[in-house]
């Protein structure tokens, strides 16, 4: 189920309803007017001007007060915004948010600028993450990079190319110290012996001259599992205007990620700044129930219009 409100995050509380994910890409506070014009001349955006940014702040940290307050008691929080205001904010919202700070996301939003005179060029934007209770989660994962891949994977027996674990330990645990196939490792082993033989006798493991590996094989690699430095997410470009329907439009790819790893099949999503309709739109591809919401009219019509689109 997908609904569309028209209507202000000011107003969350009388959706009645508790989420089990809130990903909120607020505007930045950045003093200027976002629009974008289609072929037909037709003008869509937003404004971001503010009499002051500490009137941003007070409004971005009450924003975040009220998600908070409908998020349920497992769920995860993401704020989409640049450092500085994730930053600046911590100071607006209530101590109990503060203290469910889990990890920041970096996201390489595009390549270097070539234009930079003085100081840094700033290609990433900041995804605070907030996590309520114990949520649900589910590793994401990338491909392999292919030196790696060759680096790694480069023995080989008849099942195929395989990488070695470690199955010795690193810090002494006498109840693991005992000796395997005539190996006696100094600080014991990581797993069992019991499990250890079970590895033996399923061919897993690849015996050294001092020690023995557990096997992995290339076949069962998933691949690396996503961490906080997202750089394989480029933001859409000007020059995609079919894909590019909003000026501050996020990839579809990473609402998908959000959305998988962090809610489950038969939970509830909730975007308070629809947009495009990004969430809504990985919401329902990914069979999620979502909520998303925009005072902006023209933002509503995007919304319901990709999401009538089979694309």
């Amino acid at each position: 189920m997908i609904n569309v409100l028209h209507m202000s995050v000011d107003d969350v509380s009388t959706l009645n309803r508790k989420f089990d994910l809130i990903y909120a890409d607020p505007p930045f506070g950045l003093q200027r007017d976002f629009n974008m014009q289609e072929k037909n001349g037709e003008v869509k955006g937003f404004s971001d001007n503010w009499n002051t940014y500490e009137d941003y702040l007070e409004w971005y940290g009450s924003t975040i007060n009220n998600l908070w307050d409908v998020l349920s008691k497992d769920g995860w929080m993401y704020l989409h915004n640049n450092f500085i205001g994730n930053a600046r904010v911590l100071g607006y919202i209530k101590p109990e948010i503060v203290d469910a700070f889990y990890t920041n996301i970096s996201w390489k939003r595009s390549g270097p600028k070539n234009n930079i005179k003085n100081g840094w060029g700033n290609i990433v934007d900041s995804i605070m993450v907030l996590r309520k209770g114990n949520p649900y989660f589910q590793v994401e994962y990338t491909d392999l990079d292919a030196k790696y891949e060759k680096n790694s994977f480069k023995n080989k027996d008849d099942r195929g190319f395989y990488a070695l674990a470690k199955t010795t330990g690193e810090k002494s645990r006498p109840s693991r110290r005992y000796e395997f196939k005539g190996y006696n490792p100094e600080f014991g082993w990581r797993v069992s012996e019991e499990m250890l033989q079970d590895l033996a006798n399923e061919n897993m493991l690849h015996y050294g001259k001092n020690t023995v590996y557990k096997k992995i094989y290339l076949e069962d690699n998933k691949g690396v599992p996503v961490q906080n430095l997202w750089d394989d997410l480029y933001n859409i470009s000007r020059s995609e205007l079919n894909k590019r329907k909003y000026p501050t439009q996020k990839p579809l790819k990473m609402l998908e990620r959000i959305v998988k790893s962090s809610c489950p099949e038969d939970g509830w999503v909730l975007d308070p700044f629809a947009g495009s309709g990004t969430t809504a739109k990985a919401s329902q591809l990914l069979n999620r129930n979502c909520v998303t919401l925009d005072v902006n009219e023209d933002a509503i019509n995007l919304t319901n219009d990709w999401l009538r689109d089979s694309a």
